[in-house]
């Protein structure tokens, strides 16, 4: 959990200083698993984990040109875990449409997904981290 807040304040500095790509060097399977949901909603390009493991480079999306600011939000906390069930994610997804969440699905993989692809497979989980596009 501690290498997931290090990833995220390490993500709102490159998005603040419209940075094209940073290295991090504290990362495990949870924070390329966040990074791959990140790159299928088009936060970031990409991101590139050196053939030792010991750094990851993450690519952004031609982040110069955009308008928009992106900000992402630690919910769960590693001394306070909030979990979701499938009702309270709809509520959520009701209420606010237009940023996104990613969870941890309560299944024996613990699958990270985000909130819409959570609803539709009916599931619910630990909320980690929510996207804010302004």
């Amino acid at each position: 959990m501690l290498n997931l807040i290090y990833l995220t304040n390490k993500l709102n500095i490159a998005f603040h200083l419209k940075k094209s790509e940073i290295t991090i060097y504290k990362f495990n399977s949870l924070c390329l698993n966040v990074l791959r949901i990140l790159q299928e909603l088009n936060i970031i390009e990409s991101f590139l984990v050196n053939s030792n493991f010991e750094s990851c480079k993450i690519f952004f999306n031609n982040i110069k040109s955009s308008n928009i600011e992106k900000k992402i939000i630690n919910i769960t906390k590693p001394n306070r875990y909030i979990y979701y069930s499938i009702n309270d994610l709809i509520n959520l997804r009701a209420i606010d449409l237009y940023n996104d969440y990613i969870i941890s699905v309560n299944d024996q993989y613990h699958t990270i997904i985000n909130i819409d692809k959570a609803i539709y497979l009916h599931k619910g989980g630990l909320l980690l981290l929510k996207i804010i596009k302004n």
